[in-house]
């Protein structure tokens, strides 16, 4: 594939000069240089123990800030971590990007003000963001066009897939830049791919592909500013590959010497970016050697101004490391952040009641109700949300016409619109990777996985961003996404279809966690996570779908999330649980009573943060307390509810906290299901010996 170019190493043109002017020229040029004079001082600083462990850029410049200076000020970019380069020329401050590499709480970087996000450590997972985002922009009339960096190592990553697909598929207005230094830290490009060239990869997704000298400045320039061209018109994205090379280590922590040679190295130095703009701009007559001087200084001169007053700042308290992974911050933070206090005999952090997650109040059902089940409560949420807020939309696999394998989405996309009830590619990554994305830019999501154990290869973006962002960008972007999909068993299925991961969510710091366990609840929970601007993963147990009606609001209403539900009143010992486990244990309850004992259940509802006070007053009661779930029993939300219960409660039990929950195993095969589930019978066979203790 042709390798384009502008200037040949000597400085020389041999191709078309990009319609830039002297002053545009030398800021390039200026860039550069900033660019690898602040990368070396990074270097040394770091040496000296100023900065953390840094990733340089030493000959990406070009790749770098001539692809940066194509786009447009309202564009936005999706870095990964070796993009200094491409920050300073979309005009994100030093202070900015050397808080980041010192470590310290970065709330400088607001990715709005800078139309940049702030860097990202996973590899390519942040594609699918970048996509989605363009996604959003479009549907709102924004002349938005999305950039995303990534090495060439980055292609090997699942989301490299998930990202182009959907983009081409949407034919989003992005532009994914590779730079391609033929190394994805030692692994050198033979071994990360079978692709001849990274461009090639292009057209399987339907898009054009780019190869570029990643040496050359204004190669890469011309490059970029066709793509962004194109992706403005309504043509599509494009994959640049940007042919480079990186003079230095991986980063500080990697040592280059143990997997290439000072040949190589030498060789590749006569390519260099820097001399070779240089030259071109000293024989247009636009730099002198004085100014070449001046322009390094004066980034010299900056870092080391910049560095040292980020050391004269004093680091933040430990208060600080609670904040910002929710709107507000959970009563059970606060009391986390109190207990590692006293555990170091200090004073208590200060924490303003202003900051705490207030949870609100039940309300009374009111006006005009109809007999629904847990299916048509779902997707009557859904509706009038949609119908309230033109950023919310549905997206997952068969969401559209099929209205899901459920049918919870039934008639929105002839409602809404195809642009608004997504089909999307088979690809649960990309699926919440976009989700993402058009949430930065504005959109409140609704991402449907079909199945509960097809939800595992969305973990990464799940965790790593979903629940993140806000913190990592130190509440400067809300990921008001909901990611919605059964959940349980009991309805006799093959492997992966009756899974109840929901404890895996309950450790990710970031998210909320709901599961209803009847049509009101799941009508009003619903609500309520679709207006959060805090990430949700709301659980349906598909046992519950259409188990039952019930008379629910017709009008939209919201549960507040945090709100556990007093689902029978007890006297002799009390059952939490949530979701699915509610009927049977409501049932057991009811059976109980017949022989005189009374049990009060509790209904989660929200199972993270989960309504502590509740069951604690309840335990207080009662003396007793049994803790019921579905799923397998070493490390599940019944461990969690047990342990804090035991530590809060100690004093007020008259027995042990007991768990019922499955074995150890992967949920068997639907013949013999019946086996593991957790029955009422079983439930009320528990609550006997709790009371006996």
């Amino acid at each position: 594939m042709e390798l384009r170019q502008v200037l040949a190493p000597d400085g020389s043109l041999v191709g078309p000069l990009p319609d830039l002017d002297d002053k545009e020229l030398l800021d390039i040029y200026r860039f550069m240089v900033w660019s690898r004079v602040v990368d070396r001082r990074a270097y040394a600083a770091q040496r000296q123990g100023r900065l953390g462990t840094y990733a340089m850029l030493e000959g990406h410049e070009a790749a770098q800030v001539g692809s940066a200076a194509a786009f447009g000020p309202q564009d936005f970019i999706y870095p990964g971590y070796r993009e200094l380069g491409v920050q300073l020329t979309r005009g994100v401050p030093l202070e900015v990007v050397l808080t980041y590499w010192r470590g310290m709480p970065n709330v400088r970087w607001d990715p709005h003000e800078y139309g940049m996000m702030a860097i990202a450590v996973p590899i390519g997972s942040h594609l699918p963001h970048a996509v989605g985002h363009a996604y959003h922009a479009r549907r709102s009339g924004r002349g938005v066009v999305t950039g995303a960096y990534i090495g060439d190592g980055g292609t090997s990553e699942n989301d490299f897939h998930s990202g182009l697909n959907f983009a081409g598929v949407w034919k989003t207005p992005t532009v994914f830049i590779c730079q391609n230094n033929f190394y994805a830290i030692s692994v050198p490009y033979e071994k990360q791919t079978a692709s001849e060239t990274i461009a090639a990869k292009a057209a399987a997704y339907g898009m054009p592909g780019i190869r570029v000298d990643g040496m050359d400045v204004l190669a890469m320039y011309s490059a970029t500013q066709e793509a962004v061209e194109r992706a403005r018109s309504g043509r599509g994205p494009t994959l640049i590959e940007a042919v480079c090379y990186r003079f230095g280590a991986h980063a500080t922590a990697d040592d280059a010497r143990r997997y290439r040679s000072e040949a190589e190295e030498a060789s590749w130095r006569e390519k260099d970016p820097l001399p070779r703009m240089q030259r071109f701009l000293m024989d247009r007559g636009v730099l002198s050697e004085d100014l070449d001087r001046e322009i390094e200084h004066e980034a010299g001169a900056s870092f080391e101004r910049t560095l040292e007053a980020l050391e004269a700042e004093t680091a933040p308290g430990r208060d600080d490391i609670i904040r910002h992974a929710y709107t507000r911050i959970p009563q059970l933070l606060v009391d986390q952040l109190h207990d590692l206090d006293a555990m170091r005999e200090e004073d208590r952090s200060v924490v303003e009641a202003g900051e705490v997650w207030a949870v609100g109040a039940e309300p009374d059902p009111a006006g005009p109700t109809e007999s629904m089940t847990m299916a048509d409560a779902i997707n009557r949420a859904l509706a009038d949300e949609m119908s309230r807020d033109n950023a919310v939309v549905v997206l997952g696999e068969d969401v559209g016409q099929a209205g899901g394998v459920f049918r919870i989405t039934d008639g929105l996309q002839a409602r809404f619109g195809e642009d608004r009830v997504i089909d999307t590619p088979l690809n649960e990554s990309g699926i919440v990777g976009t989700a993402i994305g058009m949430a930065v830019a504005g959109g409140r999501p609704v991402a449907e996985i079909q199945f509960d154990g097809f939800v595992y290869p969305a973990f990464d973006q799940i965790v790593s961003h979903l629940g993140r962002l806000r913190f990592r960008t130190r509440g400067h972007v809300d990921v008001p996404v909901v990611v919605r999909f059964p959940n349980g068993a009991g309805i006799g299925a093959h492997e992966h279809h009756c899974d109840s991961p929901e404890a895996y969510f309950m450790h990710a710091p970031g998210l909320v966690v709901v599961s209803p366990s009847n049509p009101y609840d799941a009508k009003g929970l619903l609500t309520a996570a679709l207006r959060s601007n805090d990430p949700v993963i709301f659980l349906e147990p598909k046992v519950l779908y259409r188990q039952g009606r019930e008379e629910v609001p017709t009008e939209p209403y919201e549960i507040p999330l945090g709100r556990a539900r007093l689902a029978r009143h007890g006297r002799d010992a009390t059952v939490i649980t949530y979701g699915g486990m509610v009927p049977a244990c409501i049932s057991a309850a009811n059976s109980l009573a017949a022989d005189g004992i009374e049990a009060e259940v509790i209904d989660l509802r929200t199972i993270y943060p989960w309504d502590i006070e509740t069951v604690t007053a309840s335990i207080r009661r009662t003396g007793r307390a049994l803790v019921v779930q579905e799923p397998q029993r070493s490390g599940g939300v019944a461990a969690e509810i047990a342990a804090e219960v035991g530590e809060r409660c100690g004093w007020d039990l008259d027995a042990p906290v007991r768990r019922l929950a499955a074995t150890d195993a992967p949920w068997p095969q639907f013949a013999i299901e019946p086996h593991a589930l957790i029955t009422p019978d079983m439930v009320a066979t528990a609550v006997r010996r709790l009371v006996s203790d």
